[in-house]
This record gives C-alpha cells, structure tokens and sequence, in this order.
C-alpha cells in the first residue's frame, strides 16, 4: 500500500517522497513539496505496476546509443554479419540523430521527421529508400525491446494503435534472373573445362541452389556419392573488414540436397586424394575461396562471354563479309551494323536459321562439317576472321578479344541458343529454383531445396515460376470430369497430369 515519508533536503526544506511497490520491490517517487502530491503519484504507479504499466523513470534516462549496446549483447547469438549491418546502420543513421538522445525523450514527430529526411552523415545526401526502411526497423525493434524491458511505457516509434506509420515505402526488389538449362552448360563451359573446379562449382550451386557461403564451406565428408547427396552443415560469413567466419547455416539448420548425376563424377573426383575435413573448393591457398575473387577471375568473365556469344558470331560473319565485299553498310542478309571500323555491337541475340545459314557455309568454306552448330573448330575459324578487322583497337583490347574467344572456345552454340543479360553469382541459385519448378517440383520440395524456413517464403519469393501450374490444374479437372462420363473406360493420366507437383 503507498504512503509517504517526510525528508529533509540539502537546503534544509522539508520534502515528501511517495512510497510504493511494484513487482515485490519497495520504491520512491521524486521529492516534492506536497505530501498529497506525492501520496497520489505513489498510488498511481503502484496501480500502473499492478497493470503492468509501471515503467522505471530511472531506467528510462538511459541514452538510445546506451540502450543499444545493452540491446546487442543480449543478441551474441545471433550471426556475425547481423550483428555487423546493425552497428553499422546504428552508427551511420540513427546514433547521429538520436544516440545521445534519453529514451524517454524520445518522441513520435521527431521518429517521423527523421525517417522522411534521413541523410548520411559522411555525404550529407538523403539515404535510400531500402536504407532509411532498415534503419527505421532497428530503431522500432530497439525501442520495442526498451518497452519489453520495462524502459518505457510505449513505442514512440509506433502510432497509437501500434503501426509503425513512418516506415519509407519498401523498394523495388531487383528482378531474378533465371538461365535455361542450354544458357547454363554454356556459362559451366565458360568457366572452365569439364572435371575442372571452377566449371564444377558452377553447375553444382546452379543445380543445387546452395548460396555461396554454404558451398564454400562443403567439406569432402559433405559429399556422399553413394546416396547421392551433400550435407550442408555449415557456411562462411564475410564482414566488412574481409574476415570469413565459419558458422551454422542462415537459417541454423542442417539440410540435405541431392548431388545431380551430371556432376556427380566431377564432385567426387575432387575428393580423391583428401582427408575428410579438407575443404570441398578450396582457393589457391587452401584457405577458403572468396566470392569475390571467383567473381571477379571466373564468373563474371564467363557470364560476359557466354551471355553475348551469338552477337559475337553475328559480328564476326558481318564483319568478315563487309572486309570481303568492300561494303560497309550492312552484311548480304542484313545481319547488322558494320559502318563502325574494327569491332561492331551486332543486332542478333539469337541463333536463329539465319545465322545457323551462315555458320555452315563458314563450316564448308573451311573444310568441316556444315552441321551450323558452332562448336571449338568452328570458334577457332571465327578467331581467325576476327584478327582481320581489329585494326581500330588498342594492344590492351586486342588481348581482351583473344581472351574472350579463347574463353567461347569451350562452349558449343546450337540453332535456338538467345543472349542473356549479366547476372550474378547469387542468380544461379535463383536458377536451381526455376529449373527445378520448371522440371515439376512441388513447392514443399524447393523449399527443401533450398533451405527456406517455410514453404511461404518460397512461395512469395517464386510466386510466379508457379503460375503454369494453374494450367495443369485446368487439365486435371478436364481429364477428370471426362473419365468420368458413363461408359468411358479409365486412362492413365497424361503426361502433364502426372507430373503435377503433389
């Protein structure tokens, strides 16, 4: 029950201070001049205690740069690169604004101006969308755990009814992009020659979907040739200081992925000789390989050639006609420009019947089979004709050139092959997840696949590569109404029927 004491204060004046319990703890209010005063406002936080609205107003002068270190430390379970992005947007975009700033001084005009004008620091230019709605999301989790931990009465963030109502408008996501099972053998090709690892770690995360730091970190008793599958146990973390640490996978599960037979060989042939813990792909080192340097040596070269080959052929064969002719308009069957000396940008992003013309009277004239599939003879032929007309470039871009042909050497084009734009490492696991809906797998499998937590992410991520399904469904119920007619005998199912994911 509350009540009050009579003090003396440093000046000799006589004060009151309420008394009061909340959560079995006998506590005081502040001094005051009054007796009834401070008799009332004892009543009223005991009553807020027993409501379970009593907030400490000592624990509440603490600043929001204080309450966020405090916040931290109970998080140490949490990844390393999690913990890392939120000091860091702590440090960039809220601490100038409301670092110093006590957390019952926190107010809900000053949350919403600061979100819509939020600026970096070291620039002075407005943030982005997608970095003021992350900041905007640490500071309302930092002061929903202030009000978890009894620090303050209720969100300031927060509207009234609990809406956070300044959050910027989430930002256009970046479109996935997806290889074709053609597009893909031929970015492998370009990464490396067959058994190699370069070409091997291509094909396995774009026909397993794992990310980069889980198949970074495979090790050679990951690999279990004779079930077919790999155990992903664990991935690498890269912080912003370049430090790689080895941890659970992002969603702290163990998960197994089938090892497909088309590489299957190469994977195991890359255990042989090593000890079990030794790591899977290693870099050149033996310590693990970095996504940037395989980027930067292997993958982005090998998607810029792959992804422009049949341009290349079109450019090549237009410009080879033009030199041979005299002209320097367009080629004999209007392929594309050719008024620019040395190299030209080809219009062609498919190898079309036209261009498959083409490549067989090349084929002819140089003594190999007319089959218009452009294979390493034939790129060697192209690579000869190319050296005619580099004229126009510098000895660096000259270098450039024979390595891109070299690089397209590896690969082989057939009628029906189209241009694709650049993409990145993370797209090939986008790629597993089309290709394998496309090949009829059932969301519950991809999610498996590729180590989502729930089926509705990979439903929110994907919704779209699921969209034929509706079709399928559509001839379900048309083939099941019509075995159902009286004097019709049962069929099997089609073949699109049967393969309607479960």
């Amino acid at each position: 029950m509350a009540y009050t004491e009579t003090r003396t204060d440093r000046t000799g004046r006589t004060v009151h201070v309420g008394r009061y319990r909340v959560d079995g703890r006998l506590r005081s209010t502040r001094q005051m001049s009054s007796r009834r005063e401070a008799l009332a406002t004892a009543r009223r936080l005991e009553e807020a205690g027993k409501r379970g609205e009593w907030v400490d107003p000592a624990a509440s002068r603490i600043t929001v740069a204080e309450w966020f270190e405090a916040w931290q430390a109970g998080r140490a379970d949490r990844a390393p690169r999690t913990l890392e992005a939120e000091r860091e947007r702590f440090r960039s975009l809220v601490a100038p604004r409301f670092g110093g700033v006590p957390l019952r001084q926190v107010v809900h005009e000053d949350v919403t101006r600061w979100s819509a004008t939020m600026a970096s620091p070291t620039t002075g230019e407005a943030a982005s969308a997608a970095r003021r709605r992350d900041a905007m999301r640490l500071l309302v989790a930092l002061l929903d755990a202030a009000v978890d931990a009894r620090r303050l009465l209720a969100n300031p963030a927060r509207s009234a009814s609990g809406k956070v109502t300044a959050l910027p408008r989430a930002p256009k996501t970046k479109p996935h992009r997806y290889l074709s099972h053609e597009q893909l053998r031929r970015v492998a090709d370009a990464a490396g020659l067959p058994g190699t690892p370069a070409r091997t770690l291509v094909l396995l995360t774009a026909l397993t979907g794992l990310r980069w730091g889980e198949v970074s970190a495979l090790r050679v008793s990951d690999v279990d040739p004779l079930r077919a599958r790999l155990g992903v146990t664990k991935a690498y973390t890269r912080l912003d200081d370049g430090t790689l640490l080895l941890g659970d996978t992002k969603t702290h599960a163990r998960r197994e992925v089938p090892l497909p037979a088309v590489v299957a060989d190469d994977v195991v042939a890359l255990t042989g000789g090593r000890v079990p813990g030794d790591l899977l792909f290693p870099g050149a080192t033996g310590a693990p390989l970095r996504r940037e340097s395989f980027d930067r040596s292997v993958f982005r070269p090998a998607v810029r050639a792959a992804g422009a080959a049949v341009s290349l052929i079109e450019e090549i064969l237009g410009a080879a006609v033009a030199r041979g002719s005299g002209r320097t308009g367009r080629s004999d069957d209007g392929a594309g420009p050719a008024d620019v000396p040395g190299l030209r940008t080809a219009g062609r992003t498919v190898y079309d019947d036209v261009l498959a013309g083409r490549v067989r009277r090349l084929q002819a004239d140089h003594g190999l089979e007319p089959t218009g599939t452009c294979g390493p003879e034939t790129w060697a032929v192209l690579a000869e004709l190319d050296k005619a007309h580099r004229d126009g470039l510098t000895r660096g871009q000259k270098v450039s050139r024979t390595r891109l042909l070299a690089t397209l050497a590896r690969t082989t084009l057939a009628p029906g092959a189209e241009d694709f734009d650049t993409l990145t490492l993370h797209d090939l696991r986008h790629t597993a997840a089309s290709l394998a809906i496309a090949g009829g797998a059932s969301v519950k499998a991809v999610q498996r696949l590729l180590g989502h937590e729930s089926p509705m992410l990979t439903l929110s991520t994907y919704a779209g590569l699921f969209e034929d399904d509706l079709d399928a469904v559509g001839e379900v119920m048309s083939a099941g109404f019509a075995a159902g007619a009286p004097g019709t005998v049962p069929d099997a199912a089609p073949a699109r029927l049967r393969a309607v994911p479960s």
